[in-house]
């Protein structure tokens, strides 16, 4: 940290950082259309007391609406247009679900949010579900849940196509940042190149582009959405290099399964039947990159989807008994299996122990119980087990009944994950989160390396943060 605000004190130093003048981002033609543009301000709506246990989707069919939080300042996802109205690729998404859920896309009210206040307007369930360009940080996860990732964003660097190749080719060049974060990834990016550049600022996208294409500067440092866009639109620009990469999803509310199931299954459907790369190729001027979803998605109705929550608190259990009680399947091998001795081994048995010894100091504290596979889900919503593992699959009819962790294999194109109890953020943000730390101090591709000895790691998207810790996680409330 200290590191990070020297480097931001000197940037500083070398030019005063601007504040972005909004206004200055519209205008026309294509650079102007992707830019940010000022916020229209509308009234918010005021918390309601809205019980617990009423499932969002009797609250949406109740008003026949859906209520969007959205950005009004992340082009192309979202933007307010120079008429007054909101577009982008986001808004065009909530009113395909609108279409798809109630009949009609005009069947959806839009509430502006920002990055800051999207978390709290989902947990207070303001909105029943919040996007625009909101990425998925381990901070948040302590207020809402995400639904699958869609887009990655981040910070990216824009360059002349054909005159530089990456980031240490611009050595001693001059390069243009318009806002605070930019200005952090760029001195990170020298510091790990062991280069300078010479910094500049703008205070807006269309002036630090155009700059660029007049030859004052040699690249634009930016979000990579807003970039990769630009440079779709003129084949004198390139992406030349991406700094950091953010997994991009929609905000949901904790603790509600068949919400996340019905938001989760008809994105998938959108990608699948083509809508969605559609709308990429719309505001994005290219195709999408291949996004993991759900397979075998089952046909799934806002109708057809309960209206109250049954709530569960697995989290009390296992810190109360100081063990985690996993279903295993003993057939499943490499993931689960029984060895010659009637023990419990695989990689998902390895996972699941590592976990243990990270929540209670001994792998041991992991009691294996074998279930055939199609007991899992009866085990996990009696009470019986709180984790189940034998090389699961993420498909439509498993969603429906289980929830899960985040991917940790994938086969023939499937997903495969740790199946968990139904509508349980808590224990979900645990073991995510723990996923999270393995990934991040190399015990997760150690593991994996060890039973897959021959393939390329599955990689898991991380997500921005430290916070909140497992310990947190564990402490009583």
């Amino acid at each position: 940290m200290a590191c990070l605000l020297a480097c931001a004190l000197t940037l500083t130093a070398c030019a005063d950082l601007p504040r972005v003048d909004l206004g200055d981002l519209v205008g026309v033609g294509e650079i102007a259309r992707l830019a940010a543009t000022p916020a229209v301000v509308v009234p918010g709506i005021a918390p309601t007391a809205a019980p617990p246990t009423v499932s969002t989707a009797m609250r949406v069919k109740q008003r026949t609406k859906i209520r969007v939080g959205i950005r009004y300042d992340a082009p192309p996802l979202s933007r307010v247009n120079a008429g007054g109205e909101l577009e982008g690729m986001d808004v065009d998404l909530a009113r395909e679900f609108a279409r798809r859920w109630l009949g009609s896309e005009r069947n959806v009210e839009f509430v502006q949010v920002t990055s800051q206040s999207a978390p709290s307007k989902v947990k207070n369930r303001e909105v029943d579900l919040a996007l625009g360009s909101l990425i998925h940080t381990r901070s948040a996860e302590a207020e809402v849940d995400f639904g699958l990732t869609y887009l990655y964003d981040g910070e990216a660097l824009l360059v002349r196509a054909g005159e530089f190749a990456d980031f240490p080719s611009l050595a001693r060049r001059t390069v243009t940042y318009i806002d605070f974060p930019s200005a952090v990834a760029l001195g990170d990016a020298q510091s790990t190149a062991n280069i300078t550049v010479s910094l500049q600022a703008r205070n807006s996208y269309r002036a630090a582009v155009n700059d660029l294409l007049a030859g004052a500067t040699d690249a634009v440092a930016g979000r990579w959405r807003r970039l990769r866009a630009t440079a779709a639109g003129d084949p004198a620009l390139a992406i030349a290099t991406v700094f950091t990469v953010e997994p991009v999803a929609i905000m949901l509310p904790h603790n509600d399964s068949d919400w996340a199931d019905l938001v989760n299954l008809t994105l998938t459907t959108i990608i699948a039947d083509g809508t969605f790369g559609a709308l990429h190729q719309k505001w994005f001027g290219a195709p999408p990159d291949p996004i993991e979803t759900i397979a075998q998605p089952a046909a799934l109705q806002l109708v057809s989807l309960p209206d109250s929550i049954t709530l569960r608190d697995t989290l009390s259990v296992i810190r109360q008994s100081g063990v985690v009680r996993v279903g295993f399947d003993p057939q499943a091998a490499p993931f689960s299996v029984a060895d010659a001795n009637g023990e419990p081994a695989g990689y998902e048995v390895e996972l699941v122990r590592e976990m243990a010894r990270r929540w209670f100091g001994n792998p041991a504290q992991a009691q294996f119980t074998p279930l055939p596979a199609d007991q899992f889900a009866a085990a996990l919503d009696g009470g019986r087990v709180e984790m189940a593992i034998g090389g699961v699959r993420r498909t439509g009819a498993n969603e429906r009944v289980m929830d899960f962790s985040i991917t940790t294999f994938v086969s023939a194109d499937t997903p495969l994950a740790i199946a968990l109890p139904t509508n349980d953020s808590a224990l979900r943000d645990l073991v995510n989160l723990t996923l999270q730390d393995m990934l991040a101090d190399g015990g997760y591709a150690r593991i994996f390396a060890r039973w897959f000895p021959d393939q390329p790691i599955n990689e898991i998207a991380r997500w921005p943060g430290s916070e909140p810790s497992i310990e947190a996680l564990l402490s009583p409330p």
